[in-house]
């Protein structure tokens, strides 16, 4: 059905994802010698590679943030409350920061081996390869599953549970046949996201020198100047995601997760014993070393050199983080509900499918994206130049062109967030209200935004803390002389001067915790 609103829609989903559409169009022209070197020797390692990293980090996610979800979602134990708060803690700081740490913790003559050494331990421990990149990415990434999920946890709908628990079913027995089928969509949903950060990330893979697409990707473009190569190998990227997504979607079939009430709740049990020792085993592991030693670290160092790095020009750096996350998010939450609300009241095929071409974006490395954000501004510019007689280049460099960017890059977040929120919310509602003589315009206002509005909180808390954690298309796109706390980190770090990244981390973390803190407590979880 053609409409304003599917119009519309459609009008928003081409621009956001055009820059994308230019770097397919770049990947798919003749075959480099650079590509065909690259097919005939490592290509197939960097794909194996990126395979295990994506498949390793979903599982362990999966494990933590489900798990963690549902100990304190379905059960009662002392100091619960802080626990719910601090599992999310790690989600403040990015994982190429908690990667230098950890580094500069474990790393070769650094504090762990001068500790081993005085215990009289002479062997080193290499702890700079795979298997502790996608240990540290899932401490930095499990928050997305833990935070989605747990609200789907939340709506489990007590007149299912209830009477299951009631008839003698054990609780093992509800989780895997009742709580974990309804939160599919949430579980999905986090999972994608997670998929999609690990395929992007580059700082922690460049730094340990795994051989994935995304460090592929940056010093083919960078280094060996074949923007071809590197678009195409991209674009394999992408491909990964959309495959995998595509067969989740296709065994899904026509299975429906809606919930027309969540009131009731379901009855927590107390754990005691060795259970209860278990539980707080579990809960605390990710904690402890995903955001108590990385922030002691943070803490340590910031103290040391803050008396170095306080002054107008850090000020200047934090307000530029500040805004252009702030501005983002609330531009990306808005377009992604009213994507998502015209293909909740307009289901047809084309509308249904247009969360999952935005979603592109997030399967695009950030560098990658801020090429195809210059290609397409560089040519409008030129436009604009030849028939307007501009005497310079209005958008290329620009703030607008950063912001552009983060849209295009964490639209997915936004999307996937409000769509798994309705996939909870009966269509039944939307109906009732027009029936009652509102329209559609008035049905979003009154009806489905109050309904929403925890869901775009949690949303936009999202995006503003990925926002600001971003760190390559940054690099690219930033205005002269126009440093955000990432980037700054960035320099330092790869300046050796690990230490001294550690004021501006401690800010990130500070504000991320700010909207996250809020956001918790609005939806009191």
């Amino acid at each position: 059905m053609i409409n304003r609103w599917s119009i519309w829609s459609y009008i928003l989903t081409f621009i956001i994802v055009l820059p994308i559409i230019l770097v397919i169009n770049h990947a798919l022209g003749s075959e480099t010698k650079t590509l065909i070197h690259l097919k005939d020797t490592v290509l197939f390692g960097y794909v194996m590679d990126t395979l295990i990293l994506v498949f390793s980090v979903a599982f362990l996610t999966f494990v933590l943030g489900v798990g963690t979800a549902y100990l304190t979602t379905f059960y009662h134990f002392k100091f619960a409350g802080f626990f719910v708060f601090a599992l999310a803690l790690p989600f403040t700081i990015p994982t190429y920061i908690m990667g230098y740490i950890y580094s500069d913790i474990f790393g070769y003559f650094n504090h762990f081996h001068l500790f081993l050494q005085s215990m009289g331990i002479k062997e080193y421990f290499n702890v700079l390869n795979i298997y502790s990149v996608i240990v540290i990415m899932s401490l930095a990434l499990y928050p997305y599953v833990y935070l989605i999920v747990k609200a789907s946890f939340e709506k489990s709908k007590s007149a299912l549970l209830n009477p299951a628990l009631s008839l003698g079913s054990s609780r093992k027995r509800v989780f895997f046949k009742i709580i974990l089928p309804l939160s599919r969509p949430a579980i999905i949903a986090s999972l994608a996201l997670v998929v999609m950060e690990t395929i992007s990330e580059y700082g922690i893979t460049e730094y340990y020198n795994i051989k994935t697409l995304t460090p592929a990707i940056f010093n083919t473009w960078f280094g060996l100047h074949d923007s071809q190569s590197a678009a195409y190998m991209a674009l394999m990227a992408m491909i990964m995601i959309v495959v995998v997504l595509s067969i989740e979607r296709y065994s899904r079939g026509k299975a429906k997760y809606k919930i027309q009430s969540s009131e009731g709740t379901v009855k927590k049990q107390s754990l005691k014993g060795y259970k209860l020792y278990l539980a707080y085993f579990f809960i605390s592991l990710p904690i402890i070393f995903g955001f108590v030693i990385p922030f002691i670290w943070i803490g340590v160092y910031s103290y040391e050199y803050a008396a170095n790095s306080l002054d107008e020009g850090f000020l200047k750096i934090l307000s530029n983080s500040f805004v252009s996350s702030l501005l983002s998010a609330f531009i990306i939450m808005v377009l992604a509900f009213f994507i998502g609300y015209t293909s909740r009241i307009f289901p047809s095929v084309a509308n249904r499918y247009l969360s999952k071409i935005i979603s592109l974006g997030f399967t695009m490395p950030g560098a990658v994206i801020a090429i195809g954000i210059v290609m397409l501004l560089t040519d409008i510019d030129k436009w604009l130049i030849e028939n307007y007689f501009t005497k310079s280049l209005f958008l290329s460099g620009s703030y607008f062109a950063l912001l552009f960017a983060y849209i295009v890059r964490f639209s997915a977040i936004g999307i996937n967030t409000v769509d798994s929120s309705f996939e909870r919310i009966s269509i039944d509602l939307n109906r009732a209200s027009r029936s009652l003589g509102y329209n559609y315009l008035k049905t979003m206002f009154k009806v489905e935004l109050p309904l929403m509005k925890n869901a775009l909180l949690f949303g936009y808390v999202l995006v503003f803390i990925s926002t600001i954690k971003e760190l390559p298309i940054t690099l690219v796109l930033r205005p002269f002389n126009y440093e955000t706390l990432a980037t700054k980190t960035y320099v330092l770090a790869n300046s050796q001067m690990i230490h001294q990244t550690a004021l501006y981390s401690l800010f990130i973390i500070v504000i991320s915790l700010i909207p996250l803190t809020i956001m918790i407590l609005k939806r009191k979880i």
